[in-house]
């Protein structure tokens, strides 16, 4: 029985030190700036909790240099991508409860703006619970695959934040964006006009005015499209009637940020509101638009 015990009290021991063993990866050192976690359905002490989590795991990866850029304990919606740095990845974490079961969707996002790529792995778990008490090498391991461009582990998806690239064509003025662009599946056509005004029209018949705007510096202007309308459901065409009736109440400016890869193309991101399951949910998809006339 004593020896059960010296036993039970040195497998006790040695999983203590194991736990605080400082994790690292082989090799190249990086520096990932923090941005947290985004997330609607979980409360602000639930929401302070994982992302102290996640930036305590990161920052005990010998080989990382970590800086928290958290402003909040939780987003609402993902970091903006003029924020990242150059030379630096970017970390942040989307966590949303599965509308058809009780389990939980973890999604990690790494960002290289310097090679304008973003990778992405998604876990799914049985409860909240079971996110938290994952082992942070798990953490590492998942951190390494993205970094690494681990394809059989990751999805991923370039030009979603960031849709600059060097072979971008220069833009001085909205002005030389004035004409009548298409290129979405619900939208039949996107009119900009001078002094940065426009107006969008739906396939249903809907008509929303819009702000453009450019962004950035020179070498990595953006360009920045806002509803300036109310919002009203016609605008949600993916979603059903109820849900998109439901959103036009308190729904945020759909935004699209966009860049001229060549002067009849315009490529980047539109975040708007997305299905879920039978309600909406705030969300990014990738856009194309090319000059009609």
């Amino acid at each position: 029985m004593r020896n059960k015990k010296i036993s039970l009290k040195k497998s006790i021991i040695i999983s203590f030190i194991l736990f605080f063993i400082p994790l690292s990866l082989p090799g190249q050192s990086y520096s990932i700036d923090y941005y947290g976690i985004v997330s609607t359905e979980i409360d602000a002490n639930m929401s302070k909790m994982t992302s102290d989590l996640y930036y305590t795991q990161l920052s005990e990866i010998n080989n990382f240099s970590v800086s928290d850029k958290r402003t909040t304990p939780s987003l609402t919606e993902r970091p903006d991508a003029s924020s990242f740095s150059d030379g630096k990845l970017s970390f942040f974490t989307f966590i949303t409860k599965d509308s058809s079961s009780d389990k939980w969707i973890t999604t990690y996002y790494v960002v290289d703006k310097n090679k304008n790529e973003e990778h992405s792995k998604k876990k799914t778990y049985d409860s909240f619970y079971k996110i938290l008490m994952e082992p942070k090498d798990v953490l590492k391991n998942t951190i390494k695959q993205l970094i690494e461009n681990d394809t059989s582990a990751t999805s991923i998806t370039a030009s979603i934040q960031n849709p600059v690239s060097s072979g971008n064509a220069k833009i001085a003025s909205t002005e030389e964006l004035s004409g009548t662009w298409g290129g979405e599946e619900n939208i039949n056509k996107i009119v900009i006009m001078r002094g940065g005004r426009g107006f969008v029209i739906f396939n249903n018949g809907a008509s929303m005015n819009i702000t453009v705007e450019l962004s950035g510096s020179d070498d990595n202007k953006m360009v920045v499209i806002t509803q300036k309308a109310n919002s009203n459901a016609s605008f949600y065409p993916e979603l059903n009637r109820t849900a998109a009736l439901s959103a036009a109440v308190s729904a945020k400016p759909i935004k699209w940020t966009l860049a001229l890869t060549d002067n009849n193309t315009l490529k980047g991101r539109k975040d708007t509101l997305l299905p879920d399951g039978d309600s909406y949910k705030e969300g990014s998809v990738n856009v194309i638009w090319t000059r009609l006339n």
